[in-house]
């Protein structure tokens, strides 16, 4: 289960460390690690184990060709798999880069079943003015 929150960059040739917090929930049984980004909502990208998300593909692979949505359209055609280098860096996937407006500094956020990696200004952004305490209660917390 991921949870809380990380301040990081890219570095020179767009490459990120998953925080350490995080990675070993992104490791399989054999101690390989296997994850996947994708496009997640509000222009972050969404990273899942592999096991996990090939449960969710399951789900969406079901849909007919006369049900196919835009959604799942742009939810499949955005699945890149992680290759970390031997140093546990991973290259961000150059489209998923610009469609979050990722330059350097970033943020990965820990939501769950997945990470959700956002640009840092976009991120602080979208929660100024949030009012936590009614979002808290709508939760049920």
């Amino acid at each position: 289960m991921f949870k809380g929150m990380f301040e990081h960059q890219l570095d020179d040739k767009n490459r990120l460390r998953i925080p350490s917090k995080f990675k070993k929930e992104l490791t399989g049984e054999n101690g390989e690690k296997n994850y996947s980004f994708f496009r997640g909502m509000n222009r972050c990208i969404c990273v899942m184990a592999d096991d996990e998300l090939d449960d969710t593909i399951s789900s969406l692979a079901s849909e007919g060709i006369s049900e196919s949505s835009q959604a799942s359209t742009l939810f499949f055609g955005s699945i890149f798999s992680a290759e970390e280098d031997a140093q546990g860096r991973v290259v961000l996937p150059a489209m998923l880069r610009k469609m979050a407006g990722i330059q350097k500094d970033i943020i990965t956020l820990g939501r769950g079943n997945r990470l959700e990696i956002w640009a840092a200004e976009r991120y602080y952004a979208y929660i100024e003015g949030i009012d936590y305490d009614s979002e808290l209660k709508k939760l049920g917390i």
